[in-house]
């Protein structure tokens, strides 16, 4: 027999899962990603590579800047071109931006309610209305963020090969500035409430992530490897999911807030590393369920490194100039990490800028088998113990704990 979870709830996609009941025992958990596959490679190939990072927003809206920006890194490393530090600062922001939106929205709206007993966040509100708004004032300046340096709240086209459509100005930079040390002492009262959470899920044998915090030049590993993704990463197709699922060195590994936090916690600004401090032992205990605790000490991060920047940018003034792009047959990744864990768009060109191939390879593909591994072992402790409608709450808290974008998963797959 088999329980069906038919759609995770509070969640972004379409997905659901299924656990395998054998003699009375579970035997294994199958994450069913549903969601239509979207061929966005295949969408790629052939166009010119001004075109394609205005593409690749439209993945996912949640965190689009994080595929604009990992797409134009590509595209830029293809062609051997290099930006200046300014450059690189505004895509942090941007991606600061994102993380900001992305996060609120997961830990206040989405998990928040798990830990409070209600269905959803609007029921939560009646009671902990004051937890509710913080959350939405943090989402709103996140998306101010976005806006603001990606062009658009959603599906924004300012991110472009060798720099931005436009620049920001003073006035929105200080409003940057200002408001990220307003916004601190909410994210800091978030660190509490998710350090209260249960331990659930599996533990991960390996963690993977970028080798600078927010994006870099190639993923590290728990083990200590730094390599570039095609070495030690397996992608398979799988008869239920329209998602490719990833192995690392064959087995079973996890991206996302948790593993940066124990990849990179040396990384962090000053706050958010007391507080990783103050929780690294909790944390260090691995289960899947801690990453929301992670991403509660990354909003701390991501206010304070707000801050630091829009400061750098006002001292320094914005010039505003973009860099040359010349086409070149070539070849480059661009290794980005979304709010969710690392994300990769690798693409070749050709002598006229053409994109010959694409592939991209999302934090929820990566996190695939985690997330049945997590599901079995969650639903080995749970089943039998209680009701069935009890069982799958838990096992959606444990696929929750993800933070799954499951639109973004769906890629090309053998149909």
């Amino acid at each position: 027999m088999s329980i069906e979870i038919e759609a995770f709830t509070r969640v972004e996609g379409n997905g659901g899962a299924e656990i395998v009941i054998e003699n009375g025992h579970v035997k294994e958990a199958k994450v069913k990603i549903f969601e239509g596959p979207r061929f966005f490679e295949l969408l790629t190939l052939g166009r010119h590579y001004y075109d394609v990072p205005d593409l690749e927003a439209r993945i996912c809206a949640i965190c689009y800047l994080s595929h604009s920006v990992a797409s134009v890194m590509g595209i830029e490393r293809a062609f051997g071109v290099e930006v200046p530090e300014e450059i690189k600062l505004l895509r942090e922001l941007a991606l600061i931006g994102e993380f900001l939106e992305s996060h609120a929205l997961h830990l206040y709206l989405l998990v928040a309610p798990d830990l409070f007993g209600y269905a959803d966040a609007i029921r939560m509100a009646h009671k902990h209305g004051e937890i509710v708004k913080e959350g939405i004032t943090i989402k709103a300046f996140g998306n101010y963020i976005r806006e603001t340096i990606g062009g658009r709240e959603i599906h924004g086209i300012n991110v472009k090969p060798g720099g931005f459509g436009r620049y920001p100005t003073v006035e929105e930079l200080e409003k940057i500035e200002k408001n990220s040390e307003a916004l601190l002492t909410f994210a800091k009262r978030s660190v509490g409430l998710f350090a209260s959470q249960e331990f659930l899920g599996a533990r991960a044998k390996y963690y993977v992530a970028t080798d600078n915090y927010l994006y870099g030049n190639k993923l590290i590993a728990s083990d200590g490897e730094s390599f570039d993704y095609f070495e030690h990463i397996e992608e398979r197709s799988l008869p239920y999911s329209f998602a490719k699922q990833s192995l690392y060195k064959g087995e079973v590994f996890m991206v996302g807030a948790l593993p940066r936090l124990m990849l990179k916690g040396d990384m962090l600004t000053p706050i958010a590393k007391r507080l990783f401090e103050d929780h690294k032992e909790k944390l260090s205990r691995g289960y899947v369920s801690l990453n929301n605790l992670a991403q509660a000490i990354e909003l701390v991060y991501t206010l304070e490194r707000a801050k630091e920047i829009a400061g750098m940018l006002l001292d320094r003034g914005v010039k505003g100039e973009n860099v040359p792009v010349e086409p070149r047959e070539g070849e480059g990744i661009g290794y980005v990490e979304a709010p969710r864990g690392a994300l990769i768009h690798h693409y070749r060109t050709d002598d006229k800028g053409r994109i010959t191939y694409s592939n991209i390879i999302t934090p929820t593909a990566f996190n695939h088998a985690m997330m049945e591994l997590s599901l079995h072992e969650e639903a080995r402790k749970r089943y039998g113990e209680m009701s069935e409608s009890e069982f799958i709450q838990k096992m959606e808290e444990v696929a929750r704990a993800f933070d799954p974008c499951i639109s973004c998963s769906v890629h090309v797959v053998k149909l």
